[in-house]
Protein backbone atom coordinates (compact mmCIF):
# COMPACT_ATOMS: atom_id res chain seq x y z
CA UNK A 1 0.00 0.00 0.00
CA UNK A 2 3.17 2.41 0.72
CA UNK A 3 4.76 1.63 -2.25
CA UNK A 4 1.30 1.96 -4.40
CA UNK A 5 0.38 5.40 -3.20
CA UNK A 6 4.30 7.44 -2.93
CA UNK A 7 6.02 8.96 -5.76
CA UNK A 8 9.58 9.63 -6.51
CA UNK A 9 10.06 13.18 -6.99
CA UNK A 10 13.36 15.06 -7.86
CA UNK A 11 14.06 18.31 -8.03
CA UNK A 12 16.92 20.91 -8.92
CA UNK A 13 18.68 23.15 -6.49
CA UNK A 14 16.79 26.40 -5.85
CA UNK A 15 13.36 24.24 -6.71
CA UNK A 16 10.53 24.87 -3.84
CA UNK A 17 8.92 21.96 -2.07
CA UNK A 18 6.28 24.32 -0.18
CA UNK A 19 5.79 27.39 0.03
CA UNK A 20 4.51 29.51 2.13
CA UNK A 21 0.77 30.47 2.28
CA UNK A 22 -0.18 26.94 1.19
CA UNK A 23 -1.08 23.85 2.69
CA UNK A 24 1.27 21.18 3.25
CA UNK A 25 -0.57 17.79 2.27
CA UNK A 26 2.53 15.60 1.45
CA UNK A 27 4.91 14.40 4.03
CA UNK A 28 8.95 14.00 1.87
CA UNK A 29 11.27 11.29 3.04
CA UNK A 30 14.95 13.14 1.74
CA UNK A 31 17.01 10.03 0.11
CA UNK A 32 19.63 12.70 -1.38
CA UNK A 33 20.29 16.75 -1.04
CA UNK A 34 19.93 19.33 1.27
CA UNK A 35 16.50 21.31 1.65
CA UNK A 36 15.94 24.30 4.25
CA UNK A 37 13.14 25.18 5.61
CA UNK A 38 12.28 29.60 6.43
CA UNK A 39 10.52 31.92 6.97
CA UNK A 40 9.88 35.58 4.89
CA UNK A 41 9.60 38.97 7.06
CA UNK A 42 10.62 42.03 5.59
CA UNK A 43 11.74 40.92 2.30
CA UNK A 44 14.50 38.76 4.65
CA UNK A 45 14.32 35.26 4.62
CA UNK A 46 14.82 33.56 7.95
CA UNK A 47 16.39 30.10 7.68
CA UNK A 48 14.44 27.75 10.69
CA UNK A 49 15.94 24.32 9.98
CA UNK A 50 18.15 22.18 7.74
CA UNK A 51 17.30 19.05 6.25
CA UNK A 52 19.96 16.30 4.87
CA UNK A 53 19.35 13.42 3.47
CA UNK A 54 17.51 10.13 5.58
CA UNK A 55 15.28 13.00 6.92
CA UNK A 56 11.53 13.12 7.32
CA UNK A 57 10.50 16.52 6.42
CA UNK A 58 6.91 18.56 5.87
CA UNK A 59 5.31 22.09 7.12
CA UNK A 60 4.42 20.07 10.03
CA UNK A 61 2.14 22.00 11.77
CA UNK A 62 0.18 22.92 8.84
CA UNK A 63 0.52 18.71 7.53
CA UNK A 64 -1.08 18.10 11.35
CA UNK A 65 -4.12 21.31 11.10
CA UNK A 66 -4.77 21.60 7.21
CA UNK A 67 -4.04 25.48 7.92
CA UNK A 68 -1.63 27.32 5.27
CA UNK A 69 1.92 27.69 6.29
CA UNK A 70 4.16 30.30 7.28
CA UNK A 71 7.07 28.38 5.81
CA UNK A 72 8.85 27.57 2.43
CA UNK A 73 10.98 24.54 1.89
CA UNK A 74 13.77 25.09 -0.97
CA UNK A 75 15.89 22.81 -2.34
CA UNK A 76 20.06 23.65 -1.92
CA UNK A 77 20.99 21.18 -3.77
CA UNK A 78 19.39 18.64 -6.17
CA UNK A 79 17.53 16.80 -4.46
CA UNK A 80 15.33 13.12 -4.14
CA UNK A 81 12.60 12.58 -1.87
CA UNK A 82 9.71 10.10 -1.28
CA UNK A 83 6.42 12.01 -1.40
CA UNK A 84 3.82 10.49 1.31
CA UNK A 85 0.29 11.80 0.79
CA UNK A 86 -1.21 12.52 4.04
CA UNK A 87 -4.45 10.81 3.17
CA UNK A 88 -1.98 7.26 2.32
CA UNK A 89 -0.60 8.11 5.80
CA UNK A 90 -4.00 8.48 7.48
CA UNK A 91 -5.10 5.39 5.89
CA UNK A 92 -1.67 3.47 6.92
CA UNK A 93 -2.33 4.80 10.67
CA UNK A 94 -5.97 3.07 10.30
CA UNK A 95 -5.23 -0.17 9.08
CA UNK A 96 -1.60 -0.95 10.84
CA UNK A 97 -0.51 0.11 14.79
CA UNK A 98 2.76 0.10 13.28
CA UNK A 99 2.65 3.09 11.20
CA UNK A 100 1.94 4.60 14.33
CA UNK A 101 5.16 4.14 16.07
CA UNK A 102 7.13 5.21 12.44
CA UNK A 103 4.97 8.79 12.91
CA UNK A 104 5.51 9.22 16.66
CA UNK A 105 9.06 8.81 16.08
CA UNK A 106 8.76 11.56 13.47
CA UNK A 107 6.79 13.55 15.67
CA UNK A 108 9.50 12.85 18.45
CA UNK A 109 12.18 13.95 16.58
CA UNK A 110 10.81 16.75 15.30
CA UNK A 111 9.47 17.90 18.84
CA UNK A 112 13.42 17.29 20.14
CA UNK A 113 14.76 19.63 17.32
CA UNK A 114 12.35 22.47 17.97
CA UNK A 115 13.04 22.13 21.42
CA UNK A 116 17.15 22.13 21.48
CA UNK A 117 17.08 24.67 18.84
CA UNK A 118 14.95 27.22 21.59
CA UNK A 119 17.16 26.03 24.13
CA UNK A 120 20.33 27.06 22.02
CA UNK A 121 18.56 30.73 21.32
CA UNK A 122 18.39 31.00 25.39
CA UNK A 123 21.54 29.59 27.01
CA UNK A 124 24.10 29.92 24.33
CA UNK A 125 26.17 32.70 22.65
CA UNK A 126 26.42 33.30 18.82
CA UNK A 127 29.93 30.88 19.07
CA UNK A 128 28.27 28.14 20.92
CA UNK A 129 26.05 28.21 18.40
CA UNK A 130 28.05 28.03 15.26
CA UNK A 131 29.85 24.83 17.19
CA UNK A 132 27.15 23.03 18.07
CA UNK A 133 25.73 23.84 14.49
CA UNK A 134 28.67 22.05 12.77
CA UNK A 135 28.18 19.17 14.97
CA UNK A 136 24.64 18.68 14.21
CA UNK A 137 25.44 19.29 10.44
CA UNK A 138 28.64 17.74 9.80
CA UNK A 139 30.38 18.95 6.01
CA UNK A 140 27.37 21.72 5.94
CA UNK A 141 29.87 24.67 5.29
CA UNK A 142 30.57 22.70 1.74
CA UNK A 143 26.55 22.26 1.07
CA UNK A 144 24.82 25.31 3.05
CA UNK A 145 26.33 28.90 1.87
CA UNK A 146 27.23 30.54 4.71
CA UNK A 147 24.53 33.68 4.77
CA UNK A 148 22.02 30.83 5.28
CA UNK A 149 23.80 29.17 8.46
CA UNK A 150 24.21 32.72 9.34
CA UNK A 151 20.66 33.63 9.19
CA UNK A 152 19.48 30.08 10.91
CA UNK A 153 22.00 30.59 14.09
CA UNK A 154 20.44 34.26 14.45
CA UNK A 155 23.38 36.58 13.14
CA UNK A 156 24.69 38.43 10.65
CA UNK A 157 27.15 36.80 7.92
CA UNK A 158 29.92 39.60 8.95
CA UNK A 159 29.27 37.75 12.78
CA UNK A 160 29.62 34.51 11.07
CA UNK A 161 32.73 35.45 9.32
CA UNK A 162 34.72 36.40 12.37
CA UNK A 163 33.80 33.45 14.55
CA UNK A 164 34.82 31.35 11.62
CA UNK A 165 38.04 33.28 11.15
CA UNK A 166 38.40 33.21 14.99
CA UNK A 167 37.81 29.39 14.97
CA UNK A 168 40.30 28.60 12.15
CA UNK A 169 43.14 30.88 14.01
CA UNK A 170 42.68 28.54 17.18
CA UNK A 171 43.94 25.51 15.23
CA UNK A 172 47.46 23.89 15.88
CA UNK A 173 48.87 24.23 11.98
CA UNK A 174 51.67 21.82 13.01
CA UNK A 175 48.99 19.19 13.79
CA UNK A 176 47.54 19.13 10.24
CA UNK A 177 50.31 17.54 8.55
CA UNK A 178 49.74 14.69 11.36
CA UNK A 179 46.09 13.97 10.46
Amino acid sequence: MLLSGTKLLHLKSDSFLIRENTVANDLFFLHKGMVRSFYTKDHREINTEFFPENNFLTALTSFLTGEKTNLSFQCLEESEMVVIPKTLLEALLIQDQKWHILFNQILRNEFIKKCRRESSFLLHDSNERYLHFLEQFPRSEERIPLFHIASYLGMSPETLSRIRSKKLKQIDLSQVNKI
